[in-house]
């Protein structure tokens, strides 16, 4: 039977953060570890690390665990580019890792077929285990192998973003709620919010 006994404790962190065990969380999870090797980091107690994301996948929430980095913090910067793609800085040397999964993932093939036959109703009880057996044994190899298997790692020059700075609320002229005003866009000589403006 599986078990997250067969985890590191701290993925099992991740496992109850996220609801359950699955290869995306592994991702994030490997991803966290292989760049925090380099840039000799960990959990971010206010803004000291902050990690770009190019997707919005569960792999994120490893990272949201791990290493301490949120939206309402402002050190989790979302870039819906579709890619597991995960660039760490460390803003206190200024420099940064950008961790892209290169790799195929084992079985994945297999997964998805039985995902789709899970989801069309048509799987059976023997089925439906095996794809939870293949998301299990996937996301232990994921975190007990060599990340470069997987992964390309490296050193890469970026500009660290500001931090997150505390802004004027004001209302929308449109629907009255409050709004950062650095996001209100002017509409008819009149300050909106974006909502609002886009009606």
């Amino acid at each position: 039977m599986n078990s997250l006994d067969d985890f590191p404790s701290d993925f099992n962190e991740c496992v109850r953060f996220h609801g359950h065990l699955c290869p995306g969380l592994a991702i994030g999870y490997s991803a966290v570890k292989a760049a925090t090797r380099l840039l000799n980091v960990g959990p971010s107690r206010d803004e000291e690390v902050v990690a770009v994301v190019e997707n919005d996948s569960c792999a994120v929430d490893a990272i949201q665990v791990l290493l301490g980095c949120t939206f309402g913090k402002g050190n989790l910067i979302f870039r819906d580019w579709g890619k597991q793609v995960f660039t760490f800085m460390d803003r206190k040397t200024g420099r940064a890792v950008r961790v892209s999964l290169t790799g195929e993932l084992p079985g994945r093939t297999k997964r998805h077929a039985l995902k789709k036959k899970i989801e069309a109703g048509l799987a059976s009880d023997s089925e439906t285990k095996l794809w939870d057996e293949l998301r299990y044994s996937i996301a232990k190899e994921l975190i007990a192998s060599d990340p470069e298997l997987y992964f390309e790692v490296r050193e890469v020059r970026s500009r660290i973003p500001p931090a997150a700075e505390v802004v004027e609320t004001r209302p929308c002229a449109i629907c009255g709620e409050g709004v950062m005003s650095t996001r209100l866009v002017t509409r008819q000589e009149l300050l909106v919010c974006q909502d609002c403006a886009n009606i």
